[in-house]
């Protein structure tokens, strides 16, 4: 009698994720190159975030920024004219980045020459919150434009997060909510996640943002 032999597919692909990821976390460990994966949904502020970050570095800090969208290159077309080096991915259908597109982006390039690395991953809180890209730190981005509840409808990218950053706000009050209400709701749920809030416009928080991630001192 023949036997069934189950295979989990979507295991195994996971797996071998881990793997490259691990491969890529110990390749830059050992040039002491920091990576942050960032996540947040279209508009909550991550390429201003890398805008406003790879203005203040320009000339002191050599920035990669790997960026993921499903089919244009506007988000790195508007970070590089600050100075960072940008490498487009373009996932099509996929709705996030995965281990293998990012190590195949830095095998283009000598990853010795760049002081800091961040993945502006593609436009959402779900699809990526799981995947692991070989990042140091995961920062979840969200803004007040997405409303009081944004932490509690998305609880696996804030649960796995390092970093919450809660942007735009500089515009809370004609949105009608208050940040530190937000955030204190939010660590009922997130006790161990650190919060940050910020406003590119005003430039509030945005050093102590730096900090966090290590790109300052």
């Amino acid at each position: 009698m023949s036997k069934i032999r189950t295979i989990d597919i979507h295991q195994k692909i996971q797996a071998k994720n881990d793997d490259i990821a691990n491969r890529i976390r110990i390749k830059r460990q050992n040039y002491s190159i920091p990576m942050v994966d960032i996540i947040g949904t279209i508009g909550a502020g991550k390429t201003s975030i890398l805008e406003y970050i790879s203005k203040k570095f320009q000339g002191e800090k050599q920035l990669l920024v790997i960026n993921g969208d499903l089919a244009t290159s506007i988000d790195a077309e508007r970070i590089k004219k600050f100075g960072s080096t940008c490498i487009q991915i373009n996932t099509g259908r996929g709705c996030h980045l995965n281990a293998h597109q990012v190590e195949d982006a830095l095998d283009q390039i000598d990853i010795t020459k760049f002081d800091f690395i961040f993945i502006e991953n593609v436009g959402n809180l779900i699809c990526p919150s799981s995947i692991d890209v070989g990042a140091d730190y995961k920062m979840a981005v969200t803004s007040v434009t997405e409303g009081p509840y944004v932490y509690e409808k998305h609880p696996i990218a804030f649960k796995i997060s390092n970093f919450a950053v809660l942007n735009k706000i500089d515009i809370a009050k004609a949105m009608q909510v208050d940040p530190d209400d937000m955030i204190s709701h939010a660590r009922k749920f997130y006790p161990k996640i650190d919060f940050i809030k910020t406003s590119t416009k005003t430039g509030e928080g945005m050093e102590i943002l730096a900090n966090k991630i290590g790109l300052s001192k």
